[in-house]
């Protein structure tokens, strides 16, 4: 709305506030006939008052430019980010045209710059739009969570956060957060030594306390668009899962691209941002069901080890340390949901970083 219009409506609001229907006449001297003209009178003023309180509400709807972001205006930018195509929003919110443009217009007025702009009949986000995308998806997921309408659960009752996620198939994937003492005090072996080298690194990814460490970590980046492989090691989850193959040409890449696929990425998307905007560690232990061999997805079990750090040029990035184990601890999942991993998949302790 532009400011005239703006002006105008809260005219009408001042003008429809002072508004108020004529009481009929009780008084001894009043005759029948004009009490019968007032009171007539009376119930078409109380018409009009009626009509124009509908008015004073839409007026006061449209000229309602605050801070009060709705579910709606969320859930319309984040499908129309994703899709860009007004028909294709439209279709998956199940919604018209005109809802859409309404949700994406107050939103627009609410953050006070443009989400997306219009060209050549195509939808592009605005660098605003873009930078504005992942915290909306975030909120978006956190209310539907916390409301029950998504597929995802979370409990951070205890402090550390448990996640639980049914995907289209009926398929379980769980998470469960661990203190990071429970590194020193019964960590894997692996996670200990990652856990150290980072330490006395000072966070830095390119000094040589990580050495030994990088052939079995995965190192991201996190870009405009969301999370790009950097480094890929050799040993690690990724290549031992996937295949070295497809793990080296993952490089460059975005994680939504990756075989882990979207669902899996929105279980774990939190816990990155988190650690990577805090520069922090954080440990959980993970059940999943991942592709393998091009195949039906597989129950999998890992811990996985965040570590917030700086590259050379002094912006941050993510190093993820999976180590595929049998040693779990998440109390919902049942000992007979356990999967037995390969012997040449676990690495608890593998040989070359003994010593």
């Amino acid at each position: 709305m532009v400011e005239g219009e703006a002006s105008c409506h809260h005219s009408k609001v001042r003008n429809y506030a002072r508004l108020k229907p004529v009481l009929p006449d009780r008084s001894p001297n009043c005759t029948p006939k004009n009490q019968q003209f007032r009171l007539l009178l009376f119930e078409l003023e109380c018409e009009a008052l009626d009509e124009r309180s509908q008015l004073l509400g839409k007026a006061l709807y449209q000229t309602k430019i605050t801070g009060d972001v709705t579910v709606a205006m969320l859930r319309a930018f984040v499908c129309m980010g994703r899709t860009l195509n007004l028909s294709q929003t439209c279709l998956e919110l199940d919604t018209t045209r005109q809802t859409v443009r309404r949700h994406i217009r107050d939103l627009e007025l609410i953050k006070g710059e443009p989400l997306f702009d219009l060209v050549e009949r195509q939808y592009r986000l605005t660098p605003f739009g873009l930078s504005s995308l992942e915290e909306a998806k975030f909120l978006l997921l956190k209310l539907e969570t916390w409301a029950g309408l998504s597929n995802l659960k979370r409990d951070s009752s205890s402090g550390l956060e448990k996640l639980q996620y049914t995907d289209s198939k009926g398929r379980v994937y769980r998470s469960e957060q661990h203190s990071i003492s429970q590194i020193a005090m019964n960590g894997l072996p692996i996670i200990k030594k990652t856990f150290v080298a980072w330490g006395n690194a000072e966070a830095q990814f390119e000094s040589e306390a990580m050495e030994k460490i990088w052939p079995y970590a995965v190192l991201f980046r996190k870009g405009p668009s969301g999370w790009v492989f950097v480094r890929v090691g050799r040993e690690s989850a990724y290549a031992r899962w996937f295949g070295w193959a497809w793990s080296k040409s993952a490089i460059g890449k975005l994680i939504s691209d990756d075989n882990i696929g979207d669902e899996y990425n929105e279980f774990s998307l939190g816990a990155y941002a988190r650690i990577y905007d805090e520069g922090g560690v954080r440990l959980d232990h993970i059940y999943a069901h991942l592709e393998k061999d091009g195949g039906e997805p597989k129950p999998v079990t890992f811990q996985r080890l965040l570590l917030g750090g700086m590259f050379p040029d002094g912006t941050p990035g993510l190093i993820v340390l999976a180590a595929l184990t049998e040693q779990i601890e998440i109390q919902s999942l049942d000992s007979a949901d356990r999967p037995q991993l390969d012997r040449d998949l676990i690495m608890d302790n593998p040989p070359e970083l003994s010593g």
